[in-house]
């Protein structure tokens, strides 16, 4: 949905191989990242490296500059050649032909030359379009072409519908299970998901249930962790316990300095008056052609304001304007980056725009968090692999979680209020009272939920041999929240659904889209906890935008 709205009043004026092991250095497996800083990162799947690659910024343009004059040259020799040909005196025919005809070929080759990359957790199998994790081998016809039946279903005019036939094809008798990919099993309904959730506290101290890379419907490559080793969503079971009990304290209220209601609108109400148009465009045709060539075109503003706000109540960091845009623009790039396989993160093209930038762009930022990481918990032993493992988790959220999801809620919270086709629940309703504005987003999240799914991993029998083999599973987030037997009319919008209040307590909410049921007796600190750290939190901060928007008005919607 795109905003723009305008003020009715005037406001107050280095080398081809670089990312490969230089020679003679050691490679072997280390241990977890809460171990003294060593120059590796452990991989279960293979011995690693975590190092090597130019820092310099300078060396990412000077690979951009290249790979545009080979497209140039692409396209122009020919052009060139044949323009040589009718002019006197010039080369003879047959050198033109070859130049004509060899120089796009070797640009061509050189731009899919394999650039040597280094992987900390690589898949098996790893091609242009597969990949095999724990045995499970992800094709474009089992993996990628549902994705994009997904992707396509979402963006049209009747998605609610659309989407509900897409999750329904892949089951069978049973309505509330579907099995896509390679034997991946889905669950829909409600009280099923809730289960699945709740269970996943003692399955992950029995080491029979497991997380990778993955977001929602995608897996992630590890090409871009190479200070953690993985995706924070799927960070081995150690480092996930070091870092959520911090994540959660870092997101809380009650931590030190934290955040309240006030503070909250404080931080908008100053954003709000550098403006006097609010232009915001969240789609990703616009984010995708913008974020990874020009990113100053690209209509973030809430994305940026979203960052600059995480940044002061996570770390106490002030961004900039710059880094505000820098980092929005990562969120496109980024996960342009992870959601490839190894092997294209590896080709030349797509490495010069989208697989260098991401490395150094992480690279920065991760050690940019380091003194303020410290400066967080001056009392706590800090190796630089545990402040550069912290700051990766910090960094995903910004890029992967609510530094994308709280943008996107207030976008759609937005747009419910000013739409002229409002649902019927939402006519003459005074959303600029607090408690409007909760019910208002609450039913958002339940209608579009930002979080589709939560895969995880889980140890199944197998006769065979014995030992258990690893079953792909994922929690329909979607689905749960579109169930009649607790939602009746999934398909409608109404506001004041009984347990959808946003403060309800845990004993009385059916809210399910910040997978609340995984909060290990609905702790958010503790260690095995896998919901989001920061539900409280991203309310709030929605809440406090939308108030601060109705104080800066009145608006003009263009």
């Amino acid at each position: 949905l795109k905003q723009l709205c305008s003020r009715a009043h005037e406001a107050p004026t280095g080398p081809l191989c670089s990312d490969a092991p230089p020679d003679g250095m050691t490679v072997q497996p280390s241990q977890s990242a809460q171990e003294p800083l060593e120059p590796l990162i452990e991989s279960s799947r293979g011995p690693t490296y975590n190092g090597g690659g130019c820092p310099c910024s300078a060396c990412s343009w000077l690979l951009k500059v290249y790979a545009i004059l080979a497209l140039l040259a692409i396209l122009l020799a020919p052009i060139i050649c044949l323009v040589a040909a009718f002019l006197p005196g010039g080369l003879g025919l047959g050198t033109l032909l070859a130049i004509a005809i060899g120089v796009p070929i070797l640009c061509i080759v050189t731009l899919l030359w394999p650039v040597c990359l280094y992987d900390p957790d690589a898949y098996d199998n790893v091609g242009m379009t597969q990949f095999t994790l724990n045995g499970n081998t992800m094709t474009y016809e089992n993996y990628y072409s549902k994705l994009v039946d997904f992707a396509n279903a979402a963006t049209t005019k009747t998605w609610r519908k659309d989407l509900g036939k897409w999750f329904e094809d892949f089951t069978t008798t049973d309505k509330m299970v579907g099995t896509w990919g390679c034997g991946t099993k889905m669950y829909y309904s409600f009280a099923t998901c809730k289960e699945k959730l709740q269970q996943m506290n003692s399955k992950i101290s029995a080491d029979t249930l497991k997380r990778e890379s993955q977001l929602a419907l995608g897996f992630f490559n590890n090409v871009s962790w190479r200070e953690a080793g993985r995706f924070a969503l799927g960070a081995r079971k150690d480092d996930h316990a070091f870092c959520r009990p911090l994540l959660a304290e870092m997101f809380s209220a009650k931590s030190n300095p934290g955040w309240t209601p006030a503070s909250l609108r404080s931080e908008f109400k100053s954003l709000f008056a550098h403006i006097t148009t609010l232009d915001h465009n969240n789609r990703n045709g616009h984010r995708g052609a913008n974020d990874p060539f020009f990113p100053s075109k690209t209509k973030s503003i809430l994305t940026q304001w979203t960052l600059k706000v995480l940044h002061r109540v996570g770390l106490g960091m002030d961004l900039t304007d710059a880094e505000a845009e820098e980092l929005s623009a990562m969120q496109t790039v980024g996960l342009l980056t992870a959601g490839a396989t190894s092997t294209i993160c590896s080709i030349y093209l797509f490495y010069a725009f989208f697989t260098k930038p991401t490395l150094l762009a992480r690279a920065k930022y991760i050690e940019k968090y380091r003194p303020f990481i410290q400066k967080r918990w001056p009392t706590k032993e800090w190796t630089v692999a545990k402040l550069d493992l912290m700051g990766s988790m910090f960094l995903d959220a910004m890029l992967f979680a609510g530094g994308r999801s709280v943008p996107l809620s207030m976008d759609l919270v937005l747009g419910y209020i000013l739409t002229r086709n409002k649902p019927e629940s939402c006519v003459g309703v005074d959303f600029k009272k607090e408690e409007n504005i909760r019910s208002l987003l609450m039913e958002a999240m339940r209608l579009h939920p930002v979080v589709t799914t939560v895969p995880y991993w889980v140890k199944g029998d197998d006769t065979s041999t014995g030992q258990g083999t690893w079953e792909h599973e994922a929690v329909c987030i979607d689905r749960a929240l579109a169930d009649p037997s607790v939602f009746p009319e999934p398909d409608a919008f109404l506001l004041n659904r009984p347990g959808q209040g946003s403060t309800d307590e845990s004993s009385t909410s059916n809210s399910i889209a910040w997978a609340e049921f995984a909060l290990v007796d609905g702790k958010n600190d503790h260690p095995h906890s896998h919901g989001c750290p920061a539900k409280d939190l991203s309310i709030n901060m929605i809440v406090a935008f939308v108030q601060e928007y109705h104080a800066a008005g009145p608006w003009r919607v263009v």
